[in-house]
């Protein structure tokens, strides 16, 4: 598969087969991803998977805490408010994805059951934690371990597989340290969904717009 076709047929995915995917799959991945540039060749990416039955663990006990109403108290802070344009592409992007998959506006029950999916990595059979020294910088280490992550993406497209970033995995992070052994001296940034898609799905189909390249790009 060439470059650009993984990059076009990128999404994220939000309904995954189970289907167990291999370890070794996994390993082949990231043992290319590592290949990626980082500030000073610090490589500050750490990778934890977890898959089987930590992964059904942690999606049960993100469950529990979401219906005690606790809220999330995540190790890097999350963005609250977006300044216009972003706030409309980020509300669009709702909008879109729930009209796709035949979510009314006023249909609560449905609304929540999709919500709480995403605490279940929308069916994935692993998720990838994504983690960095809690010593370290954010902005620099957080821009590379972005670099490691979107290149998993597309080099799991080459693989047949699907993935989404997640921040409901992250959004309880003493959960994630205890059921997959982290030490509190690590950072847990996002957790990375990974998956056979679903064939027909709406919300495996589903994919994004992005503004044309006129609008952001410009040669000074």
């Amino acid at each position: 598969m060439e470059l650009n076709d993984a990059i076009l047929n990128r999404r994220s995915i939000r309904h995954f087969l189970p289907d167990p995917i291999p370890r070794e799959t996994i390993t082949k991945i990231v043992d290319m991803a590592r290949w990626v540039p980082s500030w000073g060749n610090t490589q500050p990416w750490e990778i934890v998977v977890a898959d089987g039955e930590k992964a059904k663990t942690l999606s049960e006990a993100f469950e529990n805490e979401v219906r005690k109403g606790n809220p999330p108290r995540p190790d890097i802070a999350m963005p609250i408010e977006f300044p216009e344009p972003y706030k409309s592409r980020y509300m669009g992007l709702g909008r879109s994805l729930l009209t796709s998959m035949g979510i009314a506006r006023d249909d609560a029950e449905a609304r929540a059951r999709h919500w709480m999916n995403m605490y279940h990595f929308f069916g994935a059979p692993a998720c990838l934690y994504l983690l960095i020294d809690g010593a370290l910088n954010e902005p620099y280490s957080c821009l590379d371990l972005g670099f490691v992550g979107v290149t998993i993406c597309h080099l799991a497209v080459q693989e047949g597989l699907g993935t989404i970033f997640l921040a409901a995995a992250m959004h309880y992070p003493d959960i994630v340290r205890s059921v997959l052994d982290i030490p509190d001296t690590k950072k847990i940034v996002i957790g990375l969904a990974i998956g056979k898609p679903h064939p027909s799905s709406p919300a495996s189909l589903f994919r994004s717009e992005r503004d044309p390249v006129e609008k952001f790009l410009r040669f000074a």
